[in-house]
């Protein structure tokens, strides 16, 4: 059986949620060429060190998934949360919603985290962190910077949505910072896991979506 967190099944489907997230940004297909065969030649590092077993199926969809986005390929074939995301990327029924979560997090790789609130429109929403000392660690000559976790996003409805960076301020002993997730939020949808995956570290959280009208 494929081992779910191995990490070269956790690669793929990083690389997957990265190419999709292009794609609803509107991305060129000169961008998406170029990530999708960066992700094809993963793929065949992957057979060749005879990783295949750990990563199921994923280097078979991530493929097909290129196929498509590149507009070489039918949309069959792709798990629904992959083609769930494509399927919602026009739609623009997001609910207005703004949620005060104020949730702090077990601290993961040296950094505490505060999830402060959720806010929704028609084609997108976002959510607003609270990181101390900050979100991004930085290489000694400050050329390079990655972030504390990468943050997937599941609805109660197994609806998947794409984080990207959506820019942050400094203050000191802490940052602000705002994530932004595609598609937009399904107004059907009445609980959210926010998932925190740092280089060592998981953490998760959840919590309830209003419904319509709510205060």
């Amino acid at each position: 059986m494929p081992v779910r967190d191995s990490p070269a099944r956790r690669e793929l489907q990083e690389r997957a949620l990265m190419l999709i997230g292009l794609k609803l940004t509107g991305v060129g297909q000169d961008v998406l060429q170029r990530y999708c065969s960066a992700a094809l030649a993963r793929i065949s590092e992957v057979q060749v060190a005879s990783e295949p077993r750990t990563a199921g199926d994923l280097p078979g969809q991530l493929d097909r998934l290129c196929a498509l986005l590149l507009g070489h390929g039918p949309a069959g074939g792709l798990p629904r949360e992959w083609s769930g995301m494509l399927d919602a990327a026009n739609r623009g029924d997001g609910p207005q919603l703004h949620l005060d979560i104020s949730a702090a997090l077990p601290p993961f790789n040296g950094v505490a985290v505060r999830v402060d609130s959720l806010v929704s429109g028609p084609r997108s929403w976002h959510v607003r962190l609270r990181a101390e000392p900050g979100w991004w660690t930085y290489s000694a000559d400050r050329h390079s910077k990655w972030a504390a976790a990468s943050v997937h996003a599941v609805d109660g409805l197994g609806g998947v949505y794409v984080s990207q960076f959506g820019g942050s301020t400094g203050h000191g002993d802490f940052e602000e910072l705002t994530l932004r997730f595609l598609p937009r939020l399904n107004p059907l949808a009445r609980a959210m896991t926010l998932t925190f995956n740092g280089r060592a570290d998981q953490v998760t959280l959840e919590f309830r979506l209003p419904r319509p009208g709510d205060n």
